[in-house]
């Protein structure tokens, strides 16, 4: 009967003194091998997208023609001088050269300027005096990062020589993949140093004095790097312009950070702001009308969920240009420069061989005006154009615009008015809204 037991057992499949092993159907073994490779799949895919992001911006960031495309400098790679900047207190003046060297000029040095050049630094790009210094510092933002520059001269520290050039002391600030940086500015106190570059899709709040730095990101949706930076000058708000398309607003200070796009298509070719803070001038890349971009004066755009910017066509610079009865096309800018005291902007093209001088009229409220005042060639004679152009002050009676040519030629076109009123009296403004009003009426 056991036996019977046993074997009846046996026949049913299980044995109590056996240990039998499962073996799934084939339908379940053939699910749990496409779970299985679907898994692997995924992560080999996840893997080669991010091996693939990371190749595309080392191609960006190693691409001549980028840099090119998105620099305020006209013909970046070829142009003897790539950047100006000048001192925001000072009559201080660097240049940066196709050679990767700094030129400072100081007055009271005579016209020699001091030479600062390292191995570190290539590419150069763009550069910023810092406020608010004890001594001269200046950052120059390049292919490796950040070169921060310090006279030695007025600080009572004692030199490393490994990192010295003549009088003046060079300290690097590198961050993982910050490379080919591409605008920076500094905050009003001078304590913070932000800068954007090609190969990473967040902007780097740098604090140099405590060695600390902070990674933001101003529109999370893109992963697109960003090419220019410009702070308001209140320091409120920071337009942050993206290397592909579009522009955002951004609010910052040491406990927040809050950022709204604004512009959605088309890069951002050049963008100044007013020195009054209340609108920002622009112009997308590949078209010729100046857009003012303005928010409503009595409150923030963070208060309200509906956005308070916006954006108002100015000027089309396809249109002829009529200054002192001269007649001449502009054309697609390359870049803008506003004057120290708000009076005057001025423009280069990419096609063109002059500078256009424009006074800046904003006495009607939330609309600004572009007079055209005069077209400025180069006082040497020769087959030149000019590469890029900044406003600075030239002593107490007077401020200078800065025009550097395509052939090395630096050229001083002085500035003497101090306010709207007394730009009026100079140049004649009453007739130059009638020649402004005349070129665009209708044929």
């Amino acid at each position: 009967m056991e036996r019977r037991n046993e074997a009846l057992s046996e026949a049913n499949g299980f044995n109590s003194n056996r240990c039998v092993n499962y073996t799934p159907n084939p339908t379940e073994q053939a699910l749990n091998l496409l779970r299985n490779l679907a898994h692997e799949y995924w992560q080999w895919f996840l893997q080669k997208l991010s091996q693939l992001k990371w190749n595309i911006r080392l191609t960006l960031a190693d691409d001549p023609q980028l840099l090119e495309r998105i620099s305020q400098a006209r013909g970046w790679k070829t142009a003897p001088i790539r950047f100006i900047e000048f001192h925001p207190t000072s009559s201080l003046m660097a240049l940066l050269t196709n050679q990767d060297e700094v030129l400072i000029y100081d007055k009271r040095c005579g016209e020699w300027p001091t030479k600062l050049q390292s191995a570190k630094q290539r590419d150069t790009t763009c550069a910023a005096f810092r406020p608010w210094s004890h001594s001269c510092e200046l950052a120059v933002g390049c292919a490796g990062g950040i070169c921060l520059w310090q006279d030695t001269r007025r600080l009572n520290v004692k030199p490393n020589i490994r990192h010295m050039t003549g009088t003046h002391h060079v300290q690097v600030l590198q961050d993982e993949g910050h490379t080919h940086v591409t605008s920076m500015q500094w905050n009003e106190d001078g304590t913070i140093l932000i800068t954007a570059a090609l190969g990473t899709s967040h902007i780097v709040l740098w604090e140099p004095d405590s060695q600390q730095k902070i990674r933001l990101i101003p529109n999370p949706q893109s992963s697109s790097s960003f090419s220019l930076l410009r702070y308001s000058p209140d320091f409120q708000v920071l337009f942050c312009a993206s290397c592909e398309a579009g522009a955002s607003l951004c609010q910052l200070n040491r406990s927040e950070w809050r950022s709204k796009q604004v512009l959605t298509q088309h890069r951002i070719q050049t963008a100044v702001w007013t020195t009054c803070g209340s609108f920002l001038l622009l112009v997308r890349q590949g078209s010729t009308r100046v857009y003012s971009c303005t928010n409503n004066g009595e409150a923030t755009v963070f208060l309200c969920p509906k956005p308070l910017w916006r954006v108002a066509l100015v000027m089309d610079l396809q249109e002829v240009t009529t200054c002192a009865g001269q007649q001449r096309h502009c054309g697609e800018p390359q870049t803008f420069a506003m004057d120290t005291l708000g009076i005057y902007m001025a423009a280069i093209f990419k096609e063109q061989s002059f500078v256009l001088l424009w006074l800046l009229d904003n006495s009607r409220t939330g609309s600004v005006q572009l007079l055209p005042l005069e077209f400025i060639c180069c006082n040497v004679d020769g087959d030149q154009y000019p590469t890029s152009i900044a406003f600075g002050v030239s002593n107490s009676q007077a401020r200078m615009l800065v025009i550097c040519w395509s052939t090395g030629h630096i050229q001083r076109h002085v500035i003497t008015a101090k306010s709207f009123q007394e730009a009026q009296l100079i140049h004649n403004i009453n007739n130059l809204q009638g020649e402004l009003l005349n070129s665009r009426a209708p044929t």
